[in-house]
């Protein structure tokens, strides 16, 4: 079609004719969930700001212990949530969102707990339009719980944190050449899902485990992740280690970063392990 109005000399249509509007239609990747937990106010970026992070605490209002398997977002105002961090205030973290992302629930047999009285933690990376920035712009998201049966052992999902060693200054860093740094576990666990938070575009992510006996247990390899798109890796069969086994991260940044875009995200590198408890 393409091809033959070009060689037709690429005539012009009816300027009078009025396109179809296009009417989003937002949507939970799930379906209805279980809960939903609305933000309590609209949140305004103002005229000021083109970008920011804010935090919200909702409350989930439960009388009962509920079992959660996914969660997911709605954002209020589609066109500046970029992303966001959903978790159990003083708790593990839920969901990482992102516009187009696939909502994961987890693995039959884990769950994260939700005690009566707890609170939910939303983070919220807004960055408005080009066409907004001088507008003040106001959002109130959805948080959408999805609960699931006990799980059979009665345990829930819990995290295990890597950091690197910080640097000279304080910050933690990895060099240009790359490093590695890792942790061993503080009990014998099921590990059922990576989470790789990056501060810079690397040209590969390496993570292992090392076992009593010395084996090494490949968890997760990234090659060229970028710090904009962080997400939960879940594993496609979940690998039980003992106490003590030690996770090693290898990362090696790129050698050239010139054509990477700025990024303003605020995240530290982290790797986070997802477990059960064995």
């Amino acid at each position: 079609m393409i091809v033959v109005w070009a060689s037709g000399g690429t005539p012009e249509g009816d300027f009078n004719t009025k396109l179809p509007e296009v009417v989003f239609h937002p949507q939970w990747k799930l379906g209805a969930p279980d809960l939903k937990i609305q933000m309590d106010a609209p949140h305004a970026v103002a005229q000021s700001a083109i970008e920011e992070v804010s935090d919200f605490s909702l409350p989930a209002n439960v009388a009962d212990t509920k079992w959660i398997k996914a969660a997911d977002l709605m954002p209020g105002t589609a066109s500046i949530v970029r992303d966001a961090v959903i978790s159990i205030e003083n708790g593990p973290v839920l969901a990482l969102w992102q516009p187009g992302g696939d909502t994961t629930p987890a693995p039959s047999g884990a769950a994260f707990r939700l005690a009566p009285g707890s609170k939910i933690h939303l983070q919220i990376h807004y960055k408005k339009h080009f066409d907004q920035e001088q507008n003040a712009v106001s959002d109130r998201s959805t948080v959408g719980l999805y609960f699931t049966d006990p799980p059979p052992s009665g345990r829930e999902l819990q995290s295990f944190s890597i950091d690197p060693p910080k640097a000279a200054g304080g910050s933690s860093g990895s060099g240009t050449l790359g490093s590695t740094f890792g942790g061993a576990l503080p009990n014998a666990a099921r590990i059922v899902a990576l989470r790789p938070m990056l501060d810079r575009a690397y040209e590969s992510v390496d993570v292992h485990a090392i076992t009593a006996s010395g084996a090494d247990v490949p968890l997760l390899r990234l090659h060229g992740p970028r710090p904009q798109w962080f997400q939960r890796y879940w594993l496609q069969e979940p690998v039980e280690l003992a106490s003590g086994s030690k996770i090693t991260v290898r990362v090696t940044p790129l050698s050239d970063y010139s054509d990477e875009p700025a990024v303003t995200r605020r995240l530290p590198l982290q790797v986070v392990l997802d477990y059960i408890p064995l």
